[in-house]
Parts: C-alpha cells; sequence; structure tokens
C-alpha cells in the first residue's frame, strides 16, 4: 500500500547569468514538469515569493541553491533547516532567514539541496559538472524527496 504523499514546494533559487548560480533555476525548470511537485523559481529575491510558497500550504519545501561547501562541482549536500544554524554550514543569511521564515509561517519540512559551484562569473555559462550533477539529482528526487507515484 503506497503511503500518502505530501505536498511538495520547490523553491529554485540564483541567477542564471552567474554560470553556476543558475543551479537552483535548472533543478526547477527540470523538476517543475512533474506533476507531483509545485516549484516557485525566487531567482536572487526568494524573499518576493513567500506568499506564493505559503498559499500553497506544503507539507515539505526544498529550497534549491548553489552552496559552496568545499565539495566537488557538482556534488550535492542536503541541509536541513535546524542545521542551517550551525556555523559549519556554508550559506548566507538571507538564505538561514527565508527558511526560517517559511518554517514558522508553513510548519513545512524544510531542507536545502546546495550545489557546489565551479564558476560564479557574470556571463560565465554553468559548467559541465554542475549541469551533470543537477539534472542527475532533478531525475532522481521523486524516489529520493519520498514521493510515491
Amino acid at each position: 500500500m503506497a503511503r500518502p504523499e505530501k505536498k511538495v514546494v520547490i523553491v529554485a533559487l540564483g541567477n542564471e547569468m552567474r554560470g553556476d548560480d543558475g543551479a537552483g533555476i535548472l533543478f526547477g525548470k527540470l523538476v517543475g514538469s512533474q506533476p507531483a511537485f509545485t516549484v516557485v523559481i525566487g531567482g536572487e529575491a526568494p524573499e518576493n515569493h513567500t506568499g506564493s510558497v505559503i498559499k500553497h500550504k506544503p507539507e515539505a519545501i526544498f529550497i534549491v541553491d548553489a552552496m559552496d561547501f568545499g565539495g566537488k562541482p557538482g556534488e550535492c549536500r542536503v541541509v536541513s533547516c535546524a542545521d542551517l544554524q550551525q556555523e559549519s554550514i556554508p550559506t548566507h543569511g538571507s538564505l538561514k532567514l527565508f527558511a526560517f521564515y517559511l518554517e514558522k509561517m508553513t510548519g513545512a519540512d524544510i531542507c536545502v539541496l546546495g550545489f557546489q559551484p565551479k564558476n560564479l562569473g557574470l556571463g560565465e555559462s554553468m559548467s559541465p559538472e554542475v549541469s551533470r550533477g543537477v539534472r542527475e539529482i532533478a531525475r532522481h528526487f521523486p524516489n529520493l524527496s519520498g514521493r510515491t507515484r
């Protein structure tokens, strides 16, 4: 017997004009074609999209962004909302505030999928390593997120 599915919202962050910083946006576009998820493209200003996220009444939220954690380009790290409080988690303060605000407003389980960037230069293309990593995780995401079909 299949378990009930959670309402999942994916918040895709980043800037496609800055090379690998577009990892979150690419991920959102790839999984957005799957009806199991609601995708909100937050770009560089996710705070402008909190209302859209909240209105979907999610039970789980995945925030997807480029995150420099010292891994190999394209590698993905999953970080829980609680773990974002730790000093050792390499992310910017606005992402932490955004995640905690959504947690408080929705009561949803929240985690961040961070992709290790290779280049973040303005006008650069996404590196092949990051593109491959994002596509691989997106392809398997329904199974990894606990969704059943």
